[in-house]
């Protein structure tokens, strides 16, 4: 099932790219690379990396959130695939598929050592391929709903129980969201 942006959201978000593009460009000013200053030279931003911390930061916003099997806000509590929903929902008017097997097959397969933050990272909790997701936050921390009678928490990858269990990384492509047809159902 595809990611759709709700027909409401799209203004606001529209607005909201823009808005970032604007406040992040350089003005070119120089004729030629040698009579610009050195920070004119390369722009140190790009619009998928800006719209990826939003998710990051909507992402931190959940941290103590108890876990609830099939939850999916935070007023009720979250489960992991819950959390990952209502986090791209909320940061980029998105919404993608429910549970963690089927997040595993949207976006693109990235190497455990191309993760960026934003990317969401995949474990065998169960004996089951992609029976738990996260959202990667960057420095091998990623932040996730774990299991009953917890909550929700920044783990590291490279911590020994997630070290044996994880499965795979995907990249999802905001802008490409953000401007798919929107499902009328949403």
């Amino acid at each position: 099932m595809p990611a759709r942006t709700s027909p409401r959201n799209r203004p606001a978000l529209i607005a909201a790219l823009a808005a970032a593009i604007v406040a992040h460009a350089q003005p070119v000013l120089a004729n030629s690379e040698a009579d610009r200053p050195a920070e004119q030279v390369s722009p140190v931003f790009s619009l998928q990396s800006i719209m990826m911390q939003g998710v990051v930061n909507r992402a931190l916003q959940n941290i103590g959130v108890p876990y609830r099997f099939g939850g999916s806000n935070p007023a009720s509590g979250f489960d992991c695939s819950g959390l990952v929903n209502h986090v791209y929902r909320e940061a980029l008017g998105i919404a993608l598929p429910r549970t963690s097997r089927q997040l595993a097959s949207v976006g693109s397969p990235v190497a455990e050592s191309d993760l960026r933050p934003g990317d969401l990272v995949f474990f065998n909790t169960r004996g089951a391929a992609n029976s738990h997701v996260g959202i990667y936050l960057g420095d091998g921390r990623f932040i996730h709903a774990p299991r009953a009678r917890t909550l929700v928490r920044i783990d590291r990858l490279d911590d020994p129980g997630y070290v044996k269990i994880f499965e795979g990384a995907r990249r999802l492509d905001p802008l490409s969201l953000v401007m798919s047809p929107a499902d009328p159902r949403l």
